[in-house]
């Protein structure tokens, strides 16, 4: 048995779970013969490039919600990019709600999470007041037995039950919000975070075992990894060393449409 000590940044696991979510069974069976909807998100943006086998010039305008250092906030909506729906290995002009009524079983929606707990649940903030993408979809896609994959690094850990934050919060809730104040829903499907994509790809164990950073590391993880010859996962890995940080465009305020300042008081 082999050992290596491995450190992530925040977009080096994007790609690493990008190229994982790619390979999963379910993702590979929907692009030859099915539909798979790609939610917008920063993490979304890699397994988008991923399964299509092509670059998006502005990762950062594939999102609506982002977390910036003065707080929640929302892309800018000028520049921002639609969700992807790819049907039988074409990518379309569709949107989600073109295709929402149609999905089934061999169908795939890839939804990503802000935040997961240890317990294997994903939570979404929500921003909007009617409940944004999940509010539309998610009795559709519970209904109908969609296939739910949920990529998420675990930057996004929290030590606490989801299921205990989700009564304490609401857009609605908060006297005082740094930028936009949120709810947030449980997301139930199959999450994966770096240690599944680990496996997924190479096939070795993962264990988490420390994070943080500075001079660019800050948000990165480390991992201990374990499995017979790992000169190839080494290879692997160095191939994502270096991945580009993410920007995206906040929306300007006096522009917003959230109306973020009438439910709560903005102080940043």
């Amino acid at each position: 048995m082999e050992r290596a000590l491995v450190t992530i940044t925040p977009s080096e696991a994007k790609r690493l779970i990008g190229k994982a979510v790619a390979l999963l069974e379910p993702v590979r069976s929907a692009l030859k013969k099915g539909t798979i909807v790609i939610c917008l998100g920063t993490t979304n943006a890699f397994v988008a490039e991923e399964i299509m086998g092509k670059e998006i010039r502005e990762r950062g305008n594939f999102a609506i919600g982002i977390i910036t250092p003065l707080g929640t906030c929302i892309t800018n909506p000028k520049n921002r990019l639609k969700e992807l729906v790819i049907r039988d290995g074409k990518v379309t002009e569709l949107s989600m709600k073109d295709v929402l009524d149609d999905l089934g079983p061999e169908d795939v929606f890839i939804k990503g999470a802000n935040a997961i707990d240890p317990f294997g649940n994903a939570g979404v903030f929500l921003g909007s007041q009617t409940g944004g993408t999940l509010g539309m979809s998610i009795g559709v896609l519970l209904s109908r037995g969609v296939r739910v994959i949920i990529p998420v690094s675990l930057e996004k850990l929290i030590p606490c039950p989801i299921g205990e934050i989700i009564p304490k919060v609401g857009n609605r809730r908060f006297r005082y919000s740094m930028k936009m104040p949120v709810g947030m829903m449980l997301l139930p499907g199959e999450i994966v975070t770096e240690v599944e994509a680990f496996n997924i790809l190479f096939g070795c164990e993962c264990f988490p075992i420390g994070g943080g950073g500075v001079n660019g590391g800050e948000g990165a993880r480390c991992y201990l990894l374990e499995g017979e010859k790992l000169d190839e996962v080494w290879k692997g890995i160095m191939k994502i060393k270096g991945e580009e940080r993410v920007i995206a465009q906040e929306a300007n305020c006096k522009d917003c449409n959230m109306q973020c300042w009438r439910f709560a008081r903005i102080d940043a």
